[in-house]
């Protein structure tokens, strides 16, 4: 037997492709999207704020997102998603769909994006940016989820450009605390937090005392210590 929430929501569906009892368009650049205030505000945050408490956006029939990130073919997805339940998204168009998501709080679309990504491997900007929005939205299982393939594969990203570049320093640090972070050596680990700092020194060093803290400092060979603290350039300022 079909669900009548599934049956509420085919027939909200089949009003907005009929055109019946639309109240209300979105428009992203020059193209408008059909919809319902009760189906926006029923999936987004960002609408059911907008319509309770009254603001002047919530009495126009268009309401215009400006915002220069959100692409129409993503929030055409973001759109069909919110109707249908279902997602359509590949390598090439996730994050814009994530974005479109995040910017109209459509949780339901921000999971599924999470789901499609965690099963590919991710460059660390990319993990950054992930556990930073799962975070954001109190989805604890897709930041461990993130946090947990991060540590699996923390020797071959932190060889890479992006650990250097884009590594944030709050999802490094909770990194290094984990039991199950996957590295030859507590040395290796000390000298890639290192690298991490001296990359950008002047505006890492201050950060750097809660990083090194992450690191088990005790099973690190001292003269690792030594060679890399008393350098010319870690004493310069």
């Amino acid at each position: 037997m079909v669900a009548h929430s599934e049956v509420l929501l085919s027939k909200c569906a089949q009003f907005r492709e009929q055109g019946e009892f639309i109240d209300v368009r979105l428009k992203v650049g020059e193209d408008e999207f059909a919809a319902h205030r009760i189906v926006l505000a029923a999936n987004s945050d960002y609408f059911h704020a907008m319509f309770a408490h009254g603001m002047k956006e919530s009495y126009q029939e268009v309401i215009e997102l400006r915002d220069e990130n959100i692409s129409v073919a993503a929030m055409k997805i973001v759109m069909d998603s919110i109707y249908s339940g279902e997602i359509n998204v590949n390598v090439e168009n996730v994050f814009e769909v994530l974005t479109a998501a995040d910017h109209i709080k459509v949780t339901s679309v921000v999971q599924q994006c999470f789901k499609y990504l965690i099963q590919r491997r991710l460059d660390a900007q990319t993990y950054c940016r992930f556990i930073m929005l799962a975070d954001q939205y109190g989805l604890s299982d897709f930041k461990e989820a993130a946090e947990r393939k991060m540590a699996s594969m923390y020797r071959e990203i932190c060889e890479k450009e992006e650990f250097l570049s884009d590594m944030n320093v709050d999802v490094l640090s909770a990194l290094l605390c984990r039991d199950d972070l996957r590295t030859p050596s507590e040395n290796f680990v000390f000298k890639s937090v290192m690298q991490w700092i001296k990359y950008r020194k002047a505006e890492r060093l201050d950060l750097g005392a809660k990083v090194i803290g992450a690191v088990r400092l005790g099973l690190v060979d001292i003269k690792d210590v030594v060679e890399e603290l008393d350098t010319e350039e870690m004493k310069a300022k």
